[in-house]
């Protein structure tokens, strides 16, 4: 990580701070996710412009975005806008549920290939939608070229398969709020693929890793004994995936990191 992405990093950190006790301690827990996710967008920023970025569900990553590419236009959706991680600049909010996703092919959704990069993180697992008709929507939304970044919990994590062997559910029970069911179904890599590959997307990248710092030291164990292990045990899915056709025009060297308000 080159030192202009690890002041982006202190200041997204500086931030949840002074946000309610529930932003920070998201920040917290996901923190190793979004210094992955830096690290992966400064490597394709390298060879791709993106001119136009859509990120799925407005959070930390937002702010990111915004930093890492502060010469491109970065859009947002989801079921509501969140005031607090708006982009600095220009954007258009789109308001729609992804689980209407085969119903949305007029506004208010985005129109189609638009998009040089969307970034759609922990999201899919709180969907009840089938994967294949969310990733085709999405996928219809990139331009030629254009890449998803995709993370989702992997539902073969190790502490899973331990419970499961111990009899119990690994999986969390829905809960009674409509507007936060939790997570309603987590996949396996070979399930992600397969959905991805359905939406007519060819894989760039795909990896298991250990991107969550738990706040109980068992979990934390299960973790880094998954990474000392191996990857199938690890808790995080990554995949980045291209849509077919003419590749992105190779970028401009990066821009040094804006500096800090």
């Amino acid at each position: 990580m080159t030192d202009a992405a690890r002041a982006i990093e202190q200041e997204a950190a500086d931030y949840s701070r002074q946000l309610a006790s529930e932003a920070a301690y998201y920040w917290e827990r996901h923190q190793p996710r979004y210094r992955y996710l830096i690290e992966l967008l400064e490597d394709l920023r390298r060879r791709h412009r993106f001119e136009r970025i859509l990120d799925v569900g407005m959070g930390f990553q937002t702010r990111l975005l915004g930093r890492l590419f502060p010469d491109s236009r970065i859009d947002c959706l989801g079921v509501g806008e969140d005031g607090r991680f708006r982009p600095a600049r220009e954007f258009t909010f789109y308001p729609v549920d992804l689980n209407d996703a085969a119903d949305r092919e007029s506004p208010p959704a985005p129109g189609p290939g638009q998009f040089d990069l969307i970034v759609f993180m922990e999201v899919l697992e709180h969907l009840y939608t089938s994967p294949e008709t969310i990733l085709r929507f999405l996928a219809s939304r990139l331009r030629e070229g254009g890449i998803i970044l995709l993370t989702t919990p992997n539902a073969a994590w190790l502490k899973n398969r331990i419970k499961l062997l111990c009899g119990k559910n690994p999986f969390e029970l829905l809960k009674d709020d409509r507007k936060n069911l939790g997570h309603i179904r987590e996949y396996t890599r070979k399930e992600l693929e397969r959905a991805l590959d359905a939406a007519g997307l060819k894989k760039l990248r795909f990896e298991r890793r250990g991107l969550y710092r738990f706040n109980n030291p068992k979990d934390n164990f299960y973790s880094r004994l998954a990474d000392w292990t191996h990857p199938s045990l690890r808790r995080t899915l990554v995949a980045i995936y291209q849509k077919p056709g003419v590749t992105s025009p190779a970028a401009a060297p990066p821009p040094p990191a804006p500096p800090r308000p």
